[in-house]
C-alpha cells in the first residue's frame, strides 16, 4: 500500500465530468488526483500560479524590497522597513 500525505474525498459526480477532469488533467500532465487538488486549493486559497510555473519562494522568507526600501514606501499598504541585521 502507498503512504500517501493527505486524506481520501469521496464524491459522486456525473460521468461526464469526470472525463472532462480527465481530458484536462491528460492535457496539462497531471494524475486525475493532482488536478481535483489543485480546483481545490485555487477554490479555497484563490488563484494559483498559471499552469506549468513553479513557486520557489519560501513562505518564511522575507521579501528583498522590504528590507533594502526605507520611506517612504511607494504603497500605503506596504509592511514597514525592516532594518538589515549587522554581521558583527
Amino acid at each position: 500500500m502507498t503512504n500517501r500525505k493527505g486524506v481520501f474525498i469521496g464524491a459522486y459526480v456525473p460521468n461526464e465530468l469526470k472525463e472532462s477532469l480527465k481530458r484536462r488533467a491528460a492535457s496539462e500532465h497531471r494524475t486525475l488526483s493532482q488536478e481535483i487538488t489543485r480546483i481545490l486549493v485555487e477554490a479555497v486559497h484563490g488563484q494559483g500560479l498559471p499552469s506549468g510555473s513553479v513557486d520557489r519562494r519560501n513562505p518564511t522568507t522575507t521579501p528583498r524590497r522590504r528590507t533594502t526600501d526605507p520611506l517612504p514606501r511607494r504603497r500605503s499598504e506596504d509592511l514597514p522597513f525592516i532594518a538589515p541585521e549587522s554581521k558583527s
